[in-house]
């Protein structure tokens, strides 16, 4: 049976493969990793992207994400857009994200939240930043 760190890593692991996948699908230089300084210090997103801080959580079982995850990473985004990634075993990923990362003309606030898919919020990002935003086209490592 994997331990909770290393299931963590391993989901980690997997939407960075996602990531980098669409991102390669749409043409944008962005290769993302897993960042490593989060179990150095406090604080810190599992995985950033242009404008997203994201944690990910993957849990044996359960229904729906903890408010306490919504808060992690909240609290580690600074200014960038809060992107919680969730699974429990057998059921599909979701992400929690803030309702301006879909409609950028609402005010910005994290307490206002919509639960999606995520390829719906892959779909969101190529609408959202992809299509309207040249900067995010860069790469990094």
């Amino acid at each position: 049976m994997a331990d909770s760190r290393t299931k963590g890593a391993s989901f980690e692991r997997d939407i960075c493969k996602r990531l980098n996948a669409f991102f390669l699908e749409n043409g944008v230089e962005l290769s993302v990793k897993r960042n490593l300084d989060q179990y150095q210090s406090n604080g810190l997103p599992d995985i950033q992207i242009p404008y997203h801080a994201i944690e990910c959580k993957a849990y044996k079982s359960g229904w729906w994400y903890s408010t306490a995850w919504w808060k992690q990473v909240c609290d580690a985004c600074g200014d960038l857009t809060p992107i919680l990634v969730w699974k429990f075993n057998n059921k599909p990923i979701r992400v929690t994200l803030p309702l301006y990362a879909i409609n950028p003309t609402l005010p910005k606030k994290n307490d206002c939240v919509a639960v999606v898919t995520f390829d719906e919020w892959l779909a969101i990002l190529s609408e959202t930043v992809l299509d309207k935003n040249d900067e995010f086209a860069f790469t990094s490592t």
